[in-house]
Parts: structure tokens; C-alpha cells; sequence
């Protein structure tokens, strides 16, 4: 099964990377250091176990370990991120991207494929249930729970307000004062 795009956004079930036993040191081994800068890992936690890592420091070994390969796929990247941990990560996956890899996001929070990905698939026993290029897609709702702000806008247009597909709030605000105005 071809997936077609640069950052692509996976709605499915799918079993994540396990490397209980390991220590980080043990985990991540090419180009360690540069690896886990750039995802922003503590240094000072190499000789820590895999599984007594916090779900965040977890998922950022896993992309260290992976930075170098062709295809990374990362599953359920953003647990235990916040909102701001999220930009930086869809910063950097853009930036790994113009290095000619394709990044895979298996997730079930939208938030992380708003602003980053260019296709998003809905796959069930391997199989391509849905596909679609925007995180607008009114048929998303039935697999996933879409970010306030698109919840936000489909609900306007319900009501018979039109609103551009903003992706940030400040957007979107000055956007609904032009219309109060």
C-alpha cells in the first residue's frame, strides 16, 4: 500500500515501538548526540531504561533513532506533548522532510496533523477506508476527533457564517471581528 505525500497523517490501530529493556544509549546509536538535540532529549537521561521514560521522552528516542532512516513512522507521537511541543515537532518534521524522508504519523489526535501533514489516510486491516488532503474533511468527524478550531468553523457554516479554514486562533479571531465589524 502506497501512501502518497511528504508528512502523512495515518488514522488507525497500530502496535507502538517497544525498547523495554534498553537504555536510551542502547536505543539511539547513530550520530547520537546531534540526534537527541535535535528533538530536544536531555542529554543527562542516556543511561536511563526505556520504559521509565515519561510517554513524551519516549516518543522523542524513538524519532532520534529513526532521523536517519527513508520512512519514519511514528505512533502516537504526541501523547503526553503539549500544544507547544507539537509546533516545534511539526517545525522539524518539515525540516526532515526537505531531506528528502517521508514522515508517517499514526495518531489519534488531530491536533498534530493540523498544519503538518498533506494527506490524511483512514486505514482498517490494511486497507484504505478514506482519504483525504485537508483536515477539514467533514467525513473525518466519523473516525476521529477533529481540533476545536475546525470543529469550530464547521459549526459556524452550520449556522451560516463563512470562515476561511484557519488553522491558527489569532487567525480565525481577526477574522470573526472583520465580520462583527
Amino acid at each position: 500500500m502506497e501512501l502518497i505525500g511528504n508528512i502523512i497523517g495515518v488514522i488507525e490501530e497500530a502496535k507502538e515501538d517497544d525498547y523495554a529493556g534498553l537504555k536510551v544509549n542502547e536505543i539511539v546509536t547513530y550520530k547520537k548526540e546531534e540526534a537527541l538535540k535535535m528533538v530536544k532529549f536531555d542529554l543527562e537521561k542516556l543511561d536511563i531504561l526505556f520504559e521509565n521514560l515519561s510517554s513524551k521522552d519516549k516518543n522523542k528516542v524513538i524519532l532520534a533513532k529513526k532521523l536517519h532512516d527513508k520512512e519514519i513512522k511514528l505512533v502516537n507521537f504526541s501523547k503526553g506533548m503539549l500544544k507547544k511541543d507539537i509546533e516545534y515537532f511539526q517545525t522539524l518534521f518539515k525540516k526532515i522532510t526537505s531531506y528528502g524522508r517521508k514522515i508517517i504519523l499514526v495518531d489519534k489526535n488531530s491536533e498534530i496533523f493540523l498544519n503538518c501533514v498533506d494527506h490524511i489516510y483512514v486505514i482498517d486491516k490494511e486497507q484504505i477506508m478514506y482519504e483525504t488532503r485537508t483536515i477539514f474533511d467533514k467525513y473525518l468527524k466519523k473516525y476521529i476527533d477533529l481540533p476545536k478550531i475546525v470543529e469550530f468553523i464547521a459549526k459556524s457554516e452550520e449556522q451560516g457564517i463563512r470562515l476561511d479554514q484557519y488553522t491558527e486562533l489569532d487567525e480565525l479571531l481577526k477574522a470573526i471581528y472583520r465580520i462583527k465589524s
